[in-house]
């Protein structure tokens, strides 16, 4: 398990998440590790247009589409 120490926290930052984390009723080093966990959990904004970009180029057109359909029933 790692240690991580945050330098330089706004006063008004910290104290907004106190009231986060007892709201949650959670320390606040349990709400912290809460929001870093899911952080790194999300993907990134590029893994997602990755994804999406393989998924779209994965696809076939229309045309390709009834091409392979005309195909199959000429070999019927």
């Amino acid at each position: 398990m790692a240690t991580l120490y945050v330098r330089d926290l706004s006063d008004e930052a910290l104290a907004e998440l106190k009231i986060r984390a007892a709201r949650s009723r959670q320390s606040l080093q349990a709400y912290a590790r809460t929001l870093l966990e899911e952080e790194a959990a999300t993907p990134s904004m590029e893994d997602v247009v990755t994804r999406i970009r393989a998924r779209v180029s994965a696809r076939l057109s229309v045309n390709e589409v009834l091409a392979d359909l005309d195909a199959g029933r000429r070999r019927e």
